[in-house]
């Protein structure tokens, strides 16, 4: 089959051509339609369900909304786990799907089970809009956020141009999921009403809203005929103004109308805010967030949007203009130059040494052209299989790079021996279709063998198979083009290139390349002598790799620096909003004194209810930093947080904690917490679990490395409860609802309308006036009227106390729990972890019914783990059954397989050397390392068994095949380390991510070749001498 396919290339010379210029057209034109990222989207499919439910208490909004809901969803096809919190007046449950389940189907799925759900809701409770689904949005953040910078305008105003033209204008971009809002004011008609006033003319605040309501409309009347004509007939009634709406009549007593403004006050207000944004520390401003959708290509939605903003600015008032002050194209663009300078330069050195190995330039020229055509056709099949092009893809292809030439290498190898042995023109030929039909089967093989190995890849499940499937698609999909390269395109270029002068002399380089074979054949020939003390230094350096393996330390994936920095500050859950937010301000002034910081905006609280909502009581400050070329006291992003850090140590009252805008999402996403490392403590009992977590955050501040540490916000949440007394309510014969309904009235209000101006809509709010939103004794004063006419006080009815109540309730798979989360820093998530469990489990006793849960970054790592410990031993078997396949002997097989683990001895080496842990793309350096290792190994055994056939002896059989396969091999591993050297001397944006990997192929390679080039051959003589011994 493969030797049909050889001749059908060199039969069809034109077809052969037309498919290279097919594939380097349509690879370049599928380049620029590659979704371009800075990281692979590992969102998790999840639906949001979150019910606003105004003023309700966390217990009570978990009972009465959230368990219902949580029940209904449990039993939807396909869902993998619930999370759900429930907070002051809201109520959000998140359901993750398995990964197979399309997120449009889960969220048709949920959808039909709302309607269940809000069945199960007692009726009563107040939900405005009932319970709804979040955005289609992406788990990995802001993709772009920004501020309305403007001079002399009121905040209020800025919110309205936010929410009314910025805001509407964003959200219709492609691939835009929400906006959100934050700072500022929303405008609302505010009607205060006095009791003293209701009391004097017989009315209840209902009565206030029901007129309201009902003289608030524009009716249609019908159509009326005038001869030839329908002229249709409007009633215009709607409230445009605060005087018309002061103006309305409630009710007429004794002929003479009583107005709203007769029993209360009416103003264009402000609406009660829960969140503010300040710039710098010193103004504030309005911010806003993009969301894209779950998905979509960030790079394509970044362009619309900052088109967009461009429109916008323009028809925005005088002086008022958007401020981008977080844009995610920042670090895709950083991202992918490191990538990009890194492949070119890659490009260039292997060039390099192409020419130089091979002493020339025609020969060179076939190989280097091998590069173009295999990157672009992965890039082609990336393309049209939805694979992004990211660090961790692109990282695939750099990878590849090195072993793209492997196949052609042999080929071109063959052909030029095969073509200098004839010694007719007119047998060109022919001389090029039997060579190269005799090393295509090896070809195939060898390169089958490299991408077998990068099967366990495709084994990671969840959040590690997102991030990391698309460098093993990256890989076989580059690999594979290099083998229709070699098989096809080579063999047409030597014939086309060398038809006229295939005995050429080669470059000097050529002769360099000679002098040290010479050197090499003399080592060779000394090691052969001593095959047994060789062998027994090696095992010893492979067990001292695997047990510097097992000390190396533990990680998920190198912290990617971002070049953002986020600081979370945390309060008092009684904290006012104007503290929380002077404490920011000032935590903002500091940071900005860091010569490295560009400016700080924070976001306090929150702008908007829902999925992506706050407490009051925690500040976001986003940190931009400068170029990186501008700094003076950092080098590092970590130093730049000491420097922050250093600054704002001294603030009392608040927890302080940095992270990065998308390793924060990621973190969030793993554990929904946003912190490395999550040990959450599962029971039933709030103020046990609060205990619990206490004693273990005293457990974990004592362990090195640990930072950040803080337990989640249960409790402390200041309350005033009113107990309702059944025999006083029976007193005066008004039940519990009729109270109840008349305390949140007065407190929170009725929104009974809308004002209409143009676009804009502004919402009617009734209350009574602010004593009651201020003073706990004028809550006891309010009063309520009763069935016969009178009025009793509500400290009457009620007992009125101040009690520390719950702040939130958060449960998992229908469990409560609450969380202990810290960040690592100075010493590896793994090894933190163990010392962290060892000391917990030692010092903290689980009372029955209780127990923990570790989770975050370790979480991943061990999972991902877990399956390679599985997967990579199971390729390694499928390769030795290829290899036994190939040669038929087991033993052959088992000293190839030799490769492997004294390839580990250069690569653990290079790990503790840098200073590196053994993280995911570590081992995927390792798998990598493996493959070449082994296809080496392959080519070398390969020779040695073809000239025994031929009749050679032993010893001159290995020589001799070593010094054929000598070239090859080097050639091999220093273009290999050369494509990924760029990877370990980068310092961009994301190099940071593979760098392990790249360390790990580079240095194991070192020891991988010495295997090969020594190793292998003694081991080799050593065996087939003692079964030639024993078969004589």
């Amino acid at each position: 089959m493969i030797e049909k396919i050889i001749h059908i290339g060199l039969e069809h010379k034109l077809l052969a051509f037309m498919t290279t210029v097919a594939v380097c057209a349509l690879g370049t034109f599928s380049l620029f339609r590659l979704s371009i990222d800075a990281f692979p989207d590992i969102s998790p499919n999840l639906v949001q369900v979150f019910a606003e439910v105004d003023g309700m208490a966390p217990q009570e909004v978990e009972q009465l909304v959230t368990r219902p809901t949580e029940t209904a969803m449990r039993s939807v096809p396909g869902v993998q786990k619930i999370r759900s919190l429930s907070s002051l007046g809201l109520s959000t449950v998140n359901v993750y799907f398995e990964d197979n389940v399309d997120i449009y189907r889960a969220r048709q799925l949920i959808a039909e089970r709302l309607k269940l759900a809000e069945e199960g809701i007692p009726k009563g409770v107040d939900m405005p809009h009932g319970l709804e689904m979040g955005p289609v949005a992406s788990g990995m953040g802001k993709i772009l956020a920004y501020y309305l910078q403007a001079e002399n305008r009121d905040i209020t105003e800025l919110r309205t141009l936010h929410e009314w033209i910025v805001k509407r204008g964003l959200e219709s971009v492609p691939g835009v999921a929400k906006v959100i809002s934050q700072g500022g004011f929303i405008r609302q008609y505010e009607v205060d009403l006095s009791p003293e006033k209701l009391l004097s003319h017989g009315l209840t605040m209902d009565d206030v809203s029901e007129a309201i309501e009902l003289n608030n409309a524009n009716v249609g009347a019908g159509i009326i005929t005038r001869g030839s004509e329908e002229i249709i007939v409007r009633t215009l009634g709607r409230i445009g103004t605060v005087e018309e709406l002061a103006n309305t009549i409630v009710k007429s007593v004794a002929g003479r109308p009583v107005l709203v403004k007769d029993v209360g006050t009416v103003t264009l207000g402000q609406a009660l805010r829960r969140g503010v944004a300040v710039l710098d520390g010193e103004k504030e401003v309005v911010l806003g967030g993009v969301y894209k959708l779950h998905r979509s290509n960030s790079s394509e939605v970044i362009r619309g949007l900052s088109s967009r903003i461009d429109e916008i600015n323009v028809s925005l008032p005088e002086g008022v203009r958007i401020v981008t002050y977080y844009d995610q194209s920042d670090l895709v663009r950083n991202s992918i130059r490191t990538v990009r300078n890194a492949l070119l330069l890659a490009l260039v050195l292997i060039c390099g040494v192409a020419f130089l190995f091979l002493g020339n330039l025609r020969n060179a020229l076939i190989m280097v052209c091998s590069l173009p055509f295999s990157v672009l056709f992965g890039i082609i099949l990336m393309q049209r299989n939805g694979m992004p092009g990211d660090l961790i893809s692109f990282g695939g292809v750099a990878i590849a790079l090195g072993m793209i030439i492997d196949g052609t290498i042999i080929m071109v190898e063959k052909l030029q021996a095969a073509t200098r042995e004839s010694g007719e023109v007119a047998a060109v030929r022919q001389v090029v279709l039997s060579a190269a039909q005799e090393v295509g089967r090896p070809i195939v093989f060898a390169i089958a063998v490299i991408i077998v190995v990068f099967l366990p890849i495709f084994t990671l499940g969840e959040v590690e198979g997102k991030m990391f499937r698309p460098l093993a698609f990256a890989v076989t999909a580059t690999m594979t083009g290099s083998m229709i390269y070699a098989l096809l395109i080579a063999p047409i270029f030597y014939r086309i290139l060398h038809r006229f002068d295939h005995k050429r002399a080669g470059h000097a380089a050529g002769r360099v390349l000679t002098a040290l074979l010479d050197r090499y054949e003399t080592l060779l020939n000394r090691t052969l002598r001593h095959p047994l003390q060789l062998m027994t230094v090696l095992l010893l350096l492979t067990a001292g790799g695997i047990l510097g393996f097992l000390r190396l330390g533990r990680e998920f994936v190198p912290v990617l620096q971002e070049g953002t920095i986020q600081c979370y500050a945390y309060m008092n859950p009684n904290v006012s909003l104007d503290e929380i937010k002077r404490v920011c301000s000032e935590i903002s002034k500091e940071a900005v004194k860091v010569p490295e910081v560009l400016n700080v905006v924070a976001d306090i609280g929150y702008g908007e209810v829902g999925p992506h909502m706050h407490h009051t009581n925690y500040g976001c400050l986003t940190i931009t930093l400068t170029p990186r070329s501008t700094w003076r006291e950092a080098r590092t992003q970590e130093d730049v947080i000491a420097l922050i850090n250093d600054r704002i140590k001294g603030f009392l009252g608040v927890t302080i904690g940095f992270s990065q805008p998308i390793a924060h999402e990621v973190d969030g996403l793993i554990a929904g917490s946003g912190a490395a490392v999550v040990l959450k403590v599962l029971g039933d009992d709030m103020d046990r679990l609060g205990a619990l977590a206490g004693q273990i955050e005293h457990v974990l501040a004592g362990i090195d490395g640990a930072t950040d540490l803080r337990v989640e916000q249960t409790s402390g949440q200041t309350q005033l409860q009113l107990t309702l007394n059944p025999t006083r309510l029976a007193r005066y014969n008004l039940s519990k609802h009729e109270v109840q309904a008349t305390i949140r009235q007065a407190i929170t209000g009725d929104v009974v309308g809308d004002v209409f101006e143009g676009e804009k809509t502004s919402r009617i709010l009734v209350r009574l006036d602010e004593r009651y939103q201020q003073d706990r004794e004028e809550i006891g004063k309010l009063l309520i009227r009763t069935p016969a006419g009178s009025h009793v006080p509500l400290e009457s009815l009620v007992d009125i106390e101040t009690v520390t109540g719950l702040r939130q309730i958060s449960r998992e798979n229908t469990q409560r729990y609450t969380s202990v989360q810290c960040n690592v820093r100075g010493r590896d998530v793994g090894t933190f972890v163990r010392d962290a469990q060892a000391a917990v489990a030692k010092a903290v006793s689980l009372p029955p019914g209780y127990r923990l849960s570790w989770g975050g970054q370790f979480e991943l790592q061990q999972a991902a783990n877990r399956r390679l410990a599985i997967a990579i031993p199971v390729t390694l078997v499928l390769v030795l059954s290829m290899i036994y396949g190939l040669f038929g002997s087991l033993r052959l097989a088992l000293l190839i397989m030799m490769n492997v683990p004294l390839a580990l001895v250069g690569g653990v080496l290079a790990l503790a050397a840098f200073g590196e842990n053994v993280s995911v793309p570590s081992s995927i350096g390792f798998i990598a390392l493996f493959g070449i290792a082994l296809t080496n190994g392959l080519v070398l055994i390969s020779r040695f068994e073809l000239l025994k056939k031929q009749g050679v002896a032993l010893q001159e059989a290995i020589v001799a095949g070593c010094r054929t396969k000598f070239r090859p091999v080097l050639m091999t591993a220093v273009t290999t380390a050369l494509g990924l050297l760029p990877l370990i001397i980068a310092t961009g944006t994301g190099s940071e991510v593979q760098r392990p990997l790249a360390i790990v192929v580079v240095f194991g390679l070192a020891t991988s070749t010495v295997v090969t080039l020594f190793v292998i051959p003694a081991a080799y003589l050593w065996i087939e001498e003692r079964c030639q011994r024993r078969l004589g």
